[in-house]
């Protein structure tokens, strides 16, 4: 993998930093993967000072991520995937190179050493469905063309100024087409709204969902990740792999992170449903779930 070199200072006097590539997860091991309650590694300060700096120095803005859309709703998940970002001379090299990176066949193996052995536990038979071991998959950023045995995105993400108290997105799965997510926070300096922060959760029962939502009756919060300049979280996707964000206060100033996701052309799982006497007896809080059901 080439280096991707890009200034730290413009003008005359200034000294010239170089950085390669940042890479993430940094320097980690399997055995720091957490269990409990599901499989996840958390980092703060998760790159080094400067190097988080120049990243968040070049983070692209509000507008450029919309790309000309000028109605978007209170708290709303809007982004720029790694395709758009890739074909985007606006933004710096360094940012260039860190998409080409985390979506590319070398990461891909580098998650695969931490989450490798929990991958083929909690997705009994999905190396054979494929015909080759996860170390070996072939690899496509997500919206390319090509053979792939997993695509592979990584995404700007903002969400939009809060107008009205509320969560962008309640306790969930992600999709059981994704068996790994990842975010990496670039809070605003001058960012002090309250909110904002992963919730993980825990089942109090056996899972059932609503399509990829779950009723709060059936969980308990585990842990909460605040969300933090230069925090990273990535986690293996799963049935047990409930996560919400918790509601955040009215601010002018949008949710900032980079998104990464590693995504199959088939279902690693399929999420047990609620059944039909279920859903009627719950049949309130079905409807408020489903009308959420977005992503």
């Amino acid at each position: 993998m080439s280096a991707v070199k890009m200034s730290a200072g413009t003008s005359g006097g200034m000294p010239r930093c170089s950085f390669a590539t940042p890479q993430l997860p940094v320097a980690l091991d399997p055995s720091d993967v957490l269990t409990d309650p599901f499989p996840h590694i958390l980092r703060r300060n998760a790159l080094p000072p400067e190097t988080y700096a120049a990243l968040e120095a070049g983070f692209p803005t509000l507008a450029m991520i919309l790309d000309g859309r000028t109605v978007v709703a209170n708290n709303q998940a809007v982004r720029m995937s790694v395709k758009q970002v890739l074909n985007d001379r606006r933004l710096s090299p360094l940012w260039r190179g860190f998409f080409e990176y985390h979506t590319s066949a070398a990461y891909w193996r580098e998650v695969v050493r931490l989450f490798g052995d929990r991958f083929r536990r909690a997705f009994p038979g999905l190396e054979e469905h494929v015909g080759r071991r996860y170390e070996d998959w072939r690899v496509t950023p997500r919206g390319f063309g090509g053979d792939a045995d997993i695509h592979l995105d990584c995404q700007f993400v903002m969400n939009t100024p809060v107008t009205q108290v509320c969560s962008v997105k309640t306790a969930h799965i992600d999709l059981c087409d994704k068996i790994f997510s990842a975010l990496y926070y670039f809070r605003a300096p001058t960012d002090d709204a309250p909110g904002g922060d992963l919730e993980i959760y825990r089942w109090q029962r056996s899972p059932r969902f609503i399509k990829h939502r779950v009723m709060q009756r059936d969980i308990v919060l585990a842990k909460t990740v605040e969300y933090q300049a230069n925090a990273y979280v990535c986690f293996l996707n799963s049935e047990n792999a409930v996560h919400g964000v918790s509601p955040r206060g009215i601010t002018a100033i949008p949710r900032r992170y980079v998104n990464f996701i590693a995504e199959l052309p088939i279902k690693a799982f399929r999420p047990r449903q609620l059944n039909r006497w279920q859903r009627a007896w719950y049949r309130h809080e079905v409807r408020a779930t489903a009308h959420e059901e977005r992503y």
